[in-house]
């Protein structure tokens, strides 16, 4: 029983699509992925590996000649007569997200939304279905330095919505967290979808939160990253030869104060933030958002304390401190 059909845009190493090939429903798989696109080829190689079934087009969507996708989706369609075809887009965020703080934004990766109109015009999907930053609904015009007007905040979104919209299609959208469904990391995502005439829309229903309520239905509380980490594996120490820049020191330190002082063995730093103390992080709630720059390293702390003799000082001997970097493959 395959009730979707999926087109991956942007499709990456395949994370969403992973999700898609594991959903289930009444016991039975209900979702398979049938086409995607990405402009990496390395991208494309681990999709392709770990989706050997649908088919891969290694091309910008911008300039991707729909001829043979349309087919092939025309196909898909015949074989599954009962089936919705889905056009999902996690569309590039770089550009809309705050994170990129003061710098210039690029104007022509912030319309990339626009070019799924030909996509939408030729492969009429059931669903369409967005992943964003939640400053993608602020998407507006730009002044001459590349920086958001704040005058048309929202103008460009609103826009592009109602041009899918008269396509025939119903809209509604969500801030989904990551954490609020049983994930180890907290991530904060805008999640849109566009149906075809009378099509349901349905947004999954929270099972966890950051603070339950007691109560019947209460939900369960966020769960923490430390389930998920190597903490028997002792990493490197930071005592070595090239010593630890400044910055890291301060936020060693900050970890120190913050968890350590306070019984905790273990604590997650994070790099690339300004002040120490916000970089300082507890392995028992959900991480942030995990990346491929390697921006959280797992520091732990071993020492000897002597029993006897000597003030309180005096007795904690043989300190170690040991990193490591939490990856995301």
């Amino acid at each position: 029983m395959k009730q979707l059909l999926y087109i991956d845009l942007f499709c990456g190493a395949g994370g969403t699509s992973t999700g898609v090939e594991r959903a289930i429903f009444d016991g039975e798989k209900c979702a398979e992925v049938i086409a995607c696109v990405n402009h990496d080829k390395n991208a494309i190689a681990s999709h392709a590996a770990n989706h050997p079934n649908a088919v891969h087009y290694t091309e910008d969507i911008r300039t991707l000649d729909l001829t043979e996708l349309t087919k092939h989706v025309a196909k898909k369609r015949a074989e599954n007569p009962n089936a919705f075809i889905v056009l999902w887009a996690s569309l590039e965020c770089t550009n809309f997200s705050n994170a990129k703080g003061g710098l210039p934004r690029d104007a022509d990766s912030r319309t990339l939304a626009e070019h799924l109109f030909r996509y939408i015009d030729a492969l009429d999907p059931d669903y369409i279905q967005i992943e964003n930053v939640k400053e993608f609904m602020c998407w507006g015009d730009l002044d001459a330095n590349g920086k958001p007007l704040s005058r048309d905040k929202g103008t460009k979104f609103i826009r592009w919505v109602s041009n899918v919209r008269s396509r025939g299609y119903d809209f509604s959208y969500r801030m989904l967290n990551s954490a609020d469904f049983g994930a180890y990391t907290s991530r904060t995502r805008f999640f849109g979808i566009f149906a075809k005439g009378d099509l349901p829309i349905v947004f999954p229903e929270p099972t966890h939160e950051k603070n339950p309520t007691k109560g019947m239905f209460a939900l369960k509380k966020w769960e923490g990253v430390y389930q998920v980490l190597e903490l028997d594996n002792e990493g490197n120490t930071i005592f070595r030869e090239k010593p630890l820049s400044e910055k890291t020191l301060a936020r060693i330190y900050a970890g120190l104060i913050k968890f350590v002082a306070g019984g905790q063995k273990a604590f997650l730093s994070r790099y690339n933030d300004v002040a120490p103390k916000d970089t300082a992080l507890s392995i028992y709630k959900p991480c942030g958002v995990l990346t491929t720059f390697n921006r959280f390293a797992l520091t732990k702390v071993q020492f000897l304390s002597k029993q006897f003799s000597g003030d309180n000082n005096s007795k904690n001997t043989c300190g170690t401190l040991y990193r490591e970097k939490c990856k995301n493959s």
